[in-house]
């Protein structure tokens, strides 16, 4: 018994710093699960920080994709404990060892997982072990729920100082190359992180493995990403997006990783019913060229698996060679109505940042690039042509391909105005240099010739 109320059962999952349990809450008779801090960890003072930061940190999230915790406390010997849902399923990592995830599956994963993480980055948390051992999906009637566990080395603007200078935590596999170089992390880690895993759960691997962790590592800092071979173009762009090794052009907000996934769903189920694309920041203003149809040949390649093949000209007679040069035309006329429907920049993985500036389509929403605002004076005001949008630091957004530049002022009482025009020509062009804001009423220091005694 922990508690006075819950009585373990058996041993379910452990990891470092704890072993989780199934257990019942005698006073409610609920099955629930409980993780308590391993014994021979109670000597070790970063050990009991980091649980009970855990404890502190999950127990404050109500996301539906976060794992719920109960309550917590201490057992008789001092050993944190945290009651929570016992969830039923399977991790991640055990729906990846059976193969591929869907590609329209794998984007509601990943939007759900997206949104978990935009609750916890709202708080100044972020996960920095975000990985398929710490995803688990559960079936609750016909709905399908990913929920992220294990927030034991979460950290945050309020963190405590539990690392050494230069210590790395994470796994190899997903880890952003800012975590392999021991760099001070922010949230973005985890859209990093993300990205990994959505590209996982599409080609069936991550796309960084070697044979040591040091590089799986410098792969991450230094390698391209291979293109994908199963993504829709749209998705590709996405992933595009959420790997990039500068972490200033990658998406900048878990808010954001969620709203490109429901766009990326959406444009990937009009290409397998055959519609238009909807609106959407993914594919405007994007040209494609034969040679790098992509996913589009992903997409033709599993129509023409579940199509009947056409019949094999016969030497004879003269009906058959024009029915086989009907299909072909047929199917050609396809290819070129899905060239232009879909459209997809060259190679979205390997393209420049700068280098793929979309034009606006006709009755297309345009694109929004979302740079991160900062400033040397704290909290000042951020103003987009004029009209307020935040205080810094903070996240504002942009049009891009309304051929127009937008002027980004930032106010403070006491401080002149800095302004800065920019007209971005893609989603992912980095901001400009933002000049610091000078205090006004400052000494103005006036230089004086003195003249000598006697002179004229």
């Amino acid at each position: 018994m922990i508690g006075g109320r819950y009585r373990l059962s058996k041993r379910i999952g452990e990891g470092g710093m704890g072993v989780v349990y199934q257990a019942i809450d005698t006073h409610i008779d609920r099955p629930v699960a409980i993780k308590l801090m391993r014994r021979e960890c109670l000597s070790d003072v970063k050990f009991i920080t980091r649980f009970r930061r855990e404890l502190e940190v999950t127990s404050q999230f109500r996301h539906p994709s976060t794992i719920r915790v109960y309550e917590h406390g201490e057992t008789d010997d001092g050993r944190p404990y945290m009651v929570m849902e016992l969830l039923t399923g399977e991790s991640l990592t055990e729906a990846l060892e059976r193969g591929r995830i869907p590609e329209v599956q794998a984007l509601e994963f990943a939007k759900q997982i997206a949104e978990s993480l935009s609750e916890a980055h709202d708080a100044d948390v972020f996960h920095r072990d975000l990985k398929p051992d710490n995803l688990f999906i559960e079936t609750v009637g016909v709905t399908t729920v990913v929920k992220v566990l294990d927030f034991g080395i979460a950290g945050g603007a309020d963190a405590l100082k539990l690392t050494q200078a230069g210590e790395v935590f994470g796994t190899p596999q997903y880890m952003s190359p800012e975590q392999c170089n021991g760099q001070p992390l922010d949230h973005r880690t985890d859209i990093y992180s993300l990205g990994v895993i959505l590209y996982e759960m599409i080609e069936g691997r991550p796309p960084f493995g070697a044979e040591s962790p040091m590089a799986t590592m410098l792969k991450h800092v230094r390698a391209k990403v291979p293109p994908p071979r199963y993504a829709h173009p749209a998705t590709a762009k996405l992933l595009n997006l959420a790997l990039r090794k500068d972490r200033t052009k990658r998406i900048q907000s878990a808010g954001r990783f969620a709203e490109l996934c429901g766009q990326a769903i959406g444009v990937v189920r009009a290409a397998e019913e055959g519609r238009s694309p909807p609106p959407n920041d993914l594919l405007t203003g994007a040209h494609v060229t034969p040679p790098n149809l992509g996913g589009l040949a992903n997409v033709q390649a599993r129509a023409s698996t579940s199509a009947p093949s056409a019949p094999a000209p016969s030497p004879r007679g003269a009906s058959s060679p024009p029915l086989a040069l009907i299909l072909a035309v047929g199917v050609a006329v396809v290819a070129f109505a899905a060239f232009f429907l879909i459209g997809k920049a060259d190679d979205p993985l390997t393209a420049d940042a700068g280098a793929d500036a979309p034009e606006p389509v006709q009755g297309t929403a345009l694109p929004f690039n979302r740079p991160l605002i900062t400033s040397n004076v704290e909290q000042a005001s951020v103003f987009v042509d004029g009209q307020y949008q935040c205080t810094t630091p903070c996240e504002i957004a942009i049009p891009v391909g309304d051929d127009k530049a937008h002027e980004i002022r930032l106010k403070k009482d006491g401080y002149v105005d800095s302004a800065t025009p920019w007209r971005p020509l893609s989603v992912s062009e980095p901001l400009p240099k933002i000049e610091p804001m000078r205090p006004l009423g400052g000494q103005i220091e006036v230089k004086t010739t003195k003249k000598k005694r006697g002179s004229p």
